[in-house]
C-alpha cells in the first residue's frame, strides 16, 4: 500500500518575508557561475539579474552552480540583501485556507505537478525518528493531516507497527533539501496513536488513525501552516480535487528512475462514482470478486497524474466556495493503487465515513471539534 515579525489581532497575521532571511553575504553557500565571477545561491529576490526558467528534466536536483530549486547562482556583484519592506499578510481564521498567493516562488505551480510554497498548510510529513534526520526519505513513512494544533489525521496502516515513542511530526515542509524556504518547518513528537477499532489492513477497511502531539504545533506565528477542514459529505463525482505528497515523482519514475520527490507533489485528480471504480477493478488483475468498501472512495484515473509509492496518508481535497481566499475541505487519505499512473483511480480512506469517529476520539482526549469544522 502506498500503504519574522508578528501581530495578531482579529485574525491578522503581519509578516516580514525579509525577517526570516539573514543579511550577510557570508552565510549564503558559494556556487558556480558560468560569469566565472565569485557568486553565491540566494533567494530570487536578492539577486538584480532575472533567473533562469525552469528545467523540468531537472527540477528536483540542483539546478544551477549547485543551488536549491528556491535559489538563484547570483554573482556577488549583483546580490542586494537589503531587508525587503515589512509587507502585511492576512491569515484567515477557520480551517482549509490555502497560502500559497503569499507564497514564493509561484514559478512551481501545479502546471509542473508541484506545490507552491504554504499551498497546503495542514499537509505533515510523519518521520521515524530512529533514522537519520539528515536523509529525509530514509526518514520518511507517510503523510497527515493537521486538524487541530496538536491533533494529525492519518491512514493506519502508516502508524500501526510504530511505537509512539519512535514517531515524529513535521509541519511546515516544502523542499526536503533546503532550510532556506521563507519560514522554517516545525517538528513535534508523539504522545499517542489512535488506531480505528475496526482497522483490517489486508483489505485497508477503516484505514483510519489520529495521532496525538505531545505539544501543540505554533500556528499563531506561521503563515504557511494551518488546519485542514474535513468534510461530513462527499461532493459529486467528476469534482476536481487535489492530493499532495513526497512519494515517488512521475517525471522520474515515468524515466525509470523511482525518485522520490523532494519539493511536495501537487495532483489535480477528478472525484470517480464508486460503482465506476468498483467495475474498474473487477476489469484489472483483482478480478470479479473486487469490492470497494464503504469506508473508501476513488479519484484520479488520468495517464501519467496519480498519488504514488510513499503518498500513503496524504489527504485529497476539494474546494469549498469562498469569495475571499481559496479554500479546501478534505474529502479523503491516499491508501492504495494498482502501479501509479495507469489508467486506474487511486483508491482513498473516505472521510465522511470517520468524520463522527473523528469527533468522538477528539472529545474523548479533551480536545474541542471546532479547529476542523466549516463555518
Amino acid at each position: 500500500m502506498w500503504m519574522q515579525f508578528s501581530l495578531i489581532s482579529c485574525g491578522l497575521l503581519l509578516l516580514s518575508a525579509a525577517s526570516a532571511k539573514a543579511a550577510d553575504i557570508n552565510d549564503y553557500i558559494i556556487c558556480d557561475h558560468e560569469s566565472g565571477e565569485e557568486a553565491r545561491c540566494v533567494d530570487k529576490s536578492h539577486c538584480k539579474l532575472p533567473a533562469r526558467p525552469l528545467d523540468l528534466g531537472t527540477i528536483i536536483e540542483p539546478v544551477e552552480g549547485g543551488c536549491t530549486i528556491i535559489e538563484i547562482c547570483c554573482p556577488e556583484s549583483q546580490i542586494n540583501l537589503i531587508p525587503e519592506s515589512v509587507s502585511l499578510v492576512t491569515k484567515p481564521v477557520g480551517c482549509g485556507y490555502s497560502q500559497y498567493s503569499a507564497s514564493k516562488p509561484k514559478d512551481l505551480a501545479s502546471d509542473y505537478n508541484y506545490a507552491s510554497y504554504g499551498e497546503f498548510p495542514w499537509m505533515v510529513a510523519l518521520l521515524n525518528k530512529t533514522k537519520p534526520d539528515a536523509k529525509f526519505h530514509e526518514a520518511y513513512i507517510g503523510g497527515g493531516t493537521l486538524i487541530d494544533a496538536s491533533v494529525v489525521l492519518t491512514v493506519a496502516h502508516k502508524v500501526d507497527e510504530i511505537s509512539a515513542s519512535d514517531l515524529k511530526i513535521r509541519a511546515g515542509e516544502w523542499d526536503t533539501t533546503t532550510g532556506d524556504e521563507i519560514y522554517g518547518h516545525q517538528e513535534r513528537n508523539v504522545k499517542k496513536i489512535i488506531i480505528h477499532e475496526e482497522f483490517q489492513k489486508i483489505n485497508a477497511h477503516y484505514d483510519f488513525a489520529l495521532i496525538i502531539l505531545e505539544k501543540p504545533f505554533d500556528l499563531d506565528n506561521a503563515l504557511h501552516i494551518g488546519v485542514a477542514c474535513l468534510e461530513r459529505d462527499l461532493p459529486a463525482p467528476g469534482t476536481q480535487c487535489y492530493s499532495m505528497g513526497w512519494g515517488e515523482d512521475f517525471k522520474e519514475k515515468h524515466r525509470g528512475e523511482n525518485k522520490y520527490s523532494n519539493i511536495l507533489k501537487k495532483l489535480t485528480l477528478p472525484l470517480v462514482d464508486g460503482r465506476i471504480c468498483r467495475n474498474q477493478y473487477r476489469s484489472s488483475e483483482l478480478g470479479p470478486t473486487y469490492s470497494l468498501h464503504k469506508t473508501l472512495t476513488c479519484a484520479g484515473g488520468v495517464p501519467n497524474v496519480d498519488t504514488c509509492l510513499g503518498d500513503g496518508g496524504s489527504s485529497l481535497v476539494c474546494p469549498i466556495p469562498d469569495k475571499t481566499y481559496v479554500r479546501y475541505s478534505v474529502v479523503g487519505m491516499v491508501v492504495y493503487g494498482l502501479g501509479c499512473g495507469r489508467n486506474l483511480p487511486g483508491v482513498y480512506a473516505k472521510i465522511p465515513e470517520a468524520y463522527d469517529w473523528v469527533q468522538s476520539k477528539m472529545v474523548s482526549e479533551g480536545f474541542t471539534i471546532m479547529a476542523f469544522k466549516m463555518s
